[in-house]
């Protein structure tokens, strides 16, 4: 086997990567720093033989022809079948958010719920693909050792018509943080599952019956309602996802089953940092709901083909790090230093901050109104794409959340400028 970098990139005869590699390498660097936090099966590409995979006939979508997934009993799911697994209605799911709908149909719905208005907030929604569900545009990272006013920022945010929050599914401490705001019973509620099996890089091939096996995804799913105090999740990701696990293990048919007992309304996949062609398989078979992914300014490489395939086939898509790890924001550049303990210090390793600090200040030449600042402008890129369902944003204080709320009512950006932002893609 070629020796590959976490990437995927093969040295050359002498030891050395081709200089057209360079700047993936960089950012296969970056993302090494953090594969414990982001795990993947990497060194996984084209070349190896996938143990216990079963491409079936092959399909074409205009991305090369893609392999379609024959697994017995399972289906792929179309709008009309949709319909015969209705998510569970969240009991006591009152009020003005859109989930106040969960577990109607759609011709039961009324047809203005693609915005509501709370006090002098406008929030608009979008639906996660063939899973049906409307979805704040703005949906709100909760995850272990927030800063202790996260609650608080949480409960405003559920006041002012979000909806939706992203969450691992085994983090305890968050799952309490959620329970305790009040409110969670009328939220779309985003899980990632957590792999049995802890990854690095790179890694051989970890097979699906090792990292999800069913009665784990099944006890972790029904062990995060349980403390939520909820029937029914919006979603469980498979995160850091290997294409071959598409072919393998009981994974599939397990969150089938749950999406028919209406404890989840749907599932997908999240991906590793950069790692976009894994996912080109599972959404072109129609067997999944939705894609996690990062997307941002910097990286943009998802706009090139899983965005449109996604919009093709009606898959939903959450996007995570609009802001690059909180580094588009004005705030940046004049931060010497995170907190201790912050993940982040070993992240943006003394080059990498240099640089990513030089080109937040470029952009900053792009910012014209309505947007007061890159942030803004950061975000309204995400939600220019109309692949997009919602885009999750950490926020520990209200006056972040009443920002990025503020930004986001102005709707996608102007053509001209979101066509200037192409320059600016570096990391993909």
């Amino acid at each position: 086997m070629a020796d590959r970098a976490p990437g995927g990139h093969a040295r050359d005869a002498g030891g050395q990567y081709p200089p057209r590699d360079l700047p993936r390498l960089y950012a296969a660097r970056i993302s090494a720093v953090v594969c414990a936090r982001h795990p993947c099966p990497a060194n996984r590409r084209a070349g190896r033989g996938v143990v216990g995979a079963s491409p079936g006939p092959a399909r074409g979508d205009g991305f090369g022809a893609l392999p379609v997934c024959a697994r017995p009993g399972i289906r792929a799911r179309s709008d009309a079948g949709r319909r015969q697994y209705p998510p569970r209605a969240d009991a006591g799911a009152v009020g003005g958010l859109a989930s106040f709908f969960l577990g109607q149909s759609a011709r039961a719905r009324t047809a203005d719920r693609d915005h509501c208005r709370r006090g002098s907030v406008l929030m608009r929604f979008r639906k996660l693909g063939r899973a049906g569900l409307d979805l704040s545009e703005l949906a709100i990272g909760v995850s272990a050792g927030d800063p202790g006013d996260t609650a608080a920022a949480i409960a405003s945010a559920f006041d002012l018509g979000v909806n939706t929050v992203t969450i691992c599914a085994g983090d305890r401490e968050a799952a309490g943080l959620l329970a305790g705001t009040g409110g969670i019973r009328a939220v779309h509620v985003c899980a990632t599952a957590t792999s049995r099996v802890p990854f690095d890089l790179p890694s051989p091939h970890v097979p699906a019956w090792q990292a999800y096996p069913g009665s784990h995804l099944r006890a972790e799913a029904e062990a995060l309602l349980g403390r939520l105090g909820i029937e029914r999740l919006a979603l469980v990701q498979l995160p850091a996802w290997c294409p071959e696990w598409l072919h393998e293990g009981d994974w599939l048919e397990t969150l089938v089953r749950l999406r028919d007992e209406g404890k989840i309304a749907g599932f997908g996949v999240s991906l590793f940092d950069h790692d976009l062609d894994a996912a080109l398989e599972a959404v072109a078979s129609g067997l999944i709901d939705a894609v996690q992914l990062m997307y941002n300014i910097f990286d943009q490489g998802a706009a090139a083909a899983l965005l449109p395939l996604c919009e093709k086939h009606n898959v939903g898509v959450v996007v995570r790090s609009p802001l690059y790890y909180g580094a588009i924001t004005p705030a940046f550049a004049r931060t010497p230093a995170f907190p201790d303990g912050d993940w982040r210090s070993g992240y943006f390793f003394d080059e990498h901050r240099c640089e990513t600090a030089e080109r937040v200040r470029q952009l900053e030449g792009l910012v014209a109104p309505p947007d007061r600042s890159v942030t803004d402008m950061a975000l309204r890129f995400c939600l220019s794409h109309p692949a997009v369902s919602t885009v999750a944003v950490g926020m520990h204080q209200r006056m972040h959340l009443e920002a990025n709320l503020r930004a986001i009512e102005q709707g996608p950006l102007e053509a001209d400028r979101h066509a200037a932002l192409a320059q600016h893609k570096w990391l993909c």
